[in-house]
């Protein structure tokens, strides 16, 4: 268990590092994310790890912390209904727009272990395949977690992770087995580019982006952050572009490209 002080201290490193809010009840969630980290380390238990954290400036044991504390839950082509939005409404106006051009930008801004990305590249590839022929599609997914950069880089998922989202058909067409896994297609691996990018520190330079899903991610953060993010976000945004979030999440910013999905819309 964790003391209330050192609880606490955690807590602000959070906050400051992600922008993520702990809920005061939850020491005992935190301790369980941290042991893990701590036995890595050869700590004898958490308080000499948060010892060092308070009194180092130990970047990548910092690091390590954050990543054993952020959500990294996620699944192929998941809450359906997003897709069918995408699908059926949303990227047929982008790329009807974009015609001119032959030019789509995408951003898949919290990422995870990349399900969410090729499940956008899945959709392009089986519904505008024609369309986008000899276009320039940038399909860029980032993530605060190198450690879920890496699956995500690989393509490689499990039999648990695979069915969960994918159909057989989709699975047969985008995945070859490997092993008792499952590795995706080297097309679709092309398609995407991963990099590490924590949302509430300096961004590189960005192009200007059709269409950026955010989704399940502002729920976690204090109404500060949320509010830097999009406001950043508004900066990298086309004028007729789409933002996406989550189902539970609004944005609090005046802006009609600002859009929360849920089932059953038109």
């Amino acid at each position: 268990m964790l003391d209330n002080n050192s609880f606490a201290f955690i807590c602000e490193l959070l906050e400051d590092q992600a922008g993520i809010a702990i809920e005061a009840d939850q020491d005992q969630f935190v301790a369980c994310r941290l042991l893990p980290v701590a036995q890595k380390h050869r700590f004898d238990s958490l308080e000499p790890m948060i010892t060092q954290l308070r009194t180092r400036n130990d970047r990548h044991l910092i690091q390590e912390v954050i990543e054993s504390l952020v959500t990294h839950e996620t699944s192929f082509f998941r809450d359906a209904h997003y897709f069918d939005e995408l699908t059926e409404r949303i990227l047929p106006r982008l790329i009807a727009r974009q015609a001119p051009e032959r030019r789509l930008s995408i951003w898949c801004a919290a990422c995870s272990t990349g399900q969410e990305a090729y499940s956008v590249a899945m959709i392009l590839r089986e519904q505008f395949a024609q369309h986008l022929n000899d276009w320039h599609i940038e399909l860029l997914a980032t993530d605060l977690s190198e450690i879920s950069l890496q699956q995500a880089r690989s393509g490689c998922y499990t039999d648990v992770e695979v069915r969960r989202g994918l159909t057989p058909a989709r699975l047969t067409q985008h995945f070859r087995q490997d092993g008792d896994g499952w590795q995706i297609d080297d097309r679709l691996k092309r398609m995407v580019h991963f990099q590490q990018l924590n949302l509430t520190a300096v961004w590189p330079p960005f192009p200007t982006m059709d269409l950026i899903l955010l989704r399940n991610v502002l729920v976690y953060m204090n109404p500060a952050t949320r509010e830097k993010i999009l406001t950043r976000m508004q900066r990298v945004l086309h004028p007729e572009g789409r933002l996406i979030l989550g189902s539970s999440e609004s944005s609090g910013i005046p802006d009609a490209r600002f859009a929360t999905v849920r089932p059953g819309m038109k």
